[in-house]
């Protein structure tokens, strides 16, 4: 186990290693705390339910974080993802959790992009004017406004992202998009029947269109209440051996910060009822590595585990922004 765990350290810090969603409390130390993790480029969350405004101040918010900060920077190509890896900084990809922060207006989108958002989730739980969410009980598909926000989404260079996105809605997000497309924080329904966990039918369009699947840490979406990273990577077998190892990635779904912040918590709360105890083995950010040792002990060869946990994302990521 001792060689494993060195070979994993060695394959870690040389790969690009991409975190497909973190939702944690931002700051110089989390900047740290990833370096820590190995971890290259992140999907953070910058809005979800957030108005015009709210998104704005976040955005600035970030900006004068990485500005101020030596160990992080904004990510808005497939070329920064290179330079931060070289670097030896955290890339900060800017993306939404919901369409909300559009108000309904698609001439924004082009706004946002400028402001260096690359990656948007169409929908979140519920129903929006995209769409109908994972948790709605009936789904209904995809709207005329959906159509339009996914071929202005491709021609501008922003990744559809449907983690959160029900299985109708998805799967016509998926024929309409001309781009490869993300679930950037799902697992598989035929393990754990949840929402927001993908049926095959959705994990094997999302692959055929070029897309990936990032596998999740999330408790919920793992269906024990105390899980182990064994549970989450028996969620990376099932897919990979469903569509292949180009089609899945990782994404963490980290909340790092928020049950200690009581207003954050109050939100954590509302959302899912609990808070939630992430897999033992893996319960923070920094413990990154312990993934890539954990592919190695299942047999996955050093190419297919920096496919898994980086360069999957890192292809999508070059076709839809260039």
């Amino acid at each position: 186990m001792e060689k494993i765990e060195e070979r994993a350290l060695e394959i870690h810090k040389k790969a690009i290693v991409i975190d497909g969603l973190n939702a944690s409390v931002m700051d110089k130390e989390y900047f740290q705390k990833m370096l820590l993790g190995g971890v290259t480029a992140t999907n953070y969350t910058v809005a979800m339910m957030h108005n015009l405004s709210e998104t704005c101040k976040g955005i600035s918010n970030m900006y004068k974080l990485i500005s101020d900060s030596d160990e992080a920077m904004l990510i808005e190509t497939h070329d920064d993802i290179i330079k931060a890896k070289k670097e030896k900084k955290v890339g900060i990809i800017l993306g939404f959790q919901n369409t909300a922060p559009l108000e309904g207006d698609l001439n924004l989108l082009k706004i946002y992009h400028r402001l260096g958002v690359r990656i948007i989730q169409l929908t979140y739980h519920y129903k929006n004017l995209v769409g109908d969410g994972a948790a709605e009980k009936k789904d209904g598909g995809l709207s005329y406004f959906g159509e339009g926000l996914i071929k202005r989404m491709n021609k501008l260079g922003i990744v559809v992202d449907l983690a959160h996105v029900g299985k109708n809605t998805a799967l016509e997000a998926i024929e309409i998009s001309e781009d490869p497309v993300i679930a950037s924080h799902s697992n598989a329904y035929s393990l754990v029947p949840t929402y927001q966990n993908k049926e095959d039918e959705v994990i094997k369009a999302i692959a055929e269109k070029g897309g990936v699947i990032g596998a999740t840490l999330f408790p919920r979406l793992l269906g024990k209440e105390k899980a182990t990273i064994e549970d989450f990577l028996n969620h990376i077998d099932y897919m990979v051996n469903l569509v292949g190892v180009d089609h899945v990635g990782i994404g963490s779904d980290f909340a790092e910060g928020w049950a200690e912040n009581p207003s954050l918590r109050k939100k954590l709360l509302e959302i899912d009822g609990t808070i939630y105890v992430y897999p033992e083995g893996i319960e923070s950010i920094t413990k990154f590595p312990n993934i890539t040792a954990g592919l190695l002990s299942r047999g996955y060869s050093e190419e297919e585990v920096e496919k898994i946990i980086g360069d999957n994302f890192l292809r999508v990521f070059r076709k839809v922004w260039s």
